[in-house]
């Protein structure tokens, strides 16, 4: 029986290995084809339907606020804990001291300055 095994896995093993050479082959095949259509008709990639694909740059990413900043070493914070990881060691440390709000960033709106 172990024989038999064995000689099915070495069997699955050849056609797997001939399957993905030609694979292979046809898929490089399949490249030129494409290449040369493409050359000899000037489509643009939204005419065969890659139109979302796009070289330009992703927009930045928005960045929270800064809530609380330590103005002695230059350390901030924008108080978001979504998937960041824990709290930065000095926000640690001035939560347990009790210093918390004298670390806070104070966001005045242009209305209020203006007054």
């Amino acid at each position: 029986m172990n024989t038999e095994i064995r000689e099915l896995d070495r069997q699955i093993a050849e056609l797997q290995a001939r399957r993905d050479k030609l694979v292979r082959e046809n898929k490089s095949q399949a490249i030129q084809t494409a290449r040369q259509l493409v050359a000899e008709f000037g489509l643009t990639p939204v005419q065969i339907g890659l139109g979302s694909i796009s070289r330009k740059p992703l927009p930045p990413s928005t960045k929270r606020p800064t809530t609380f900043y330590d103005p002695n070493r230059g350390l901030a914070w924008d108080g978001s804990l979504s998937g960041r990881g824990r709290k930065p060691a000095w926000i640690m440390q001035a939560i347990e001291d009790k210093t918390i709000e004298s670390f806070r960033v104070m966001v005045q709106s242009a209305t209020e300055a203006q007054v």
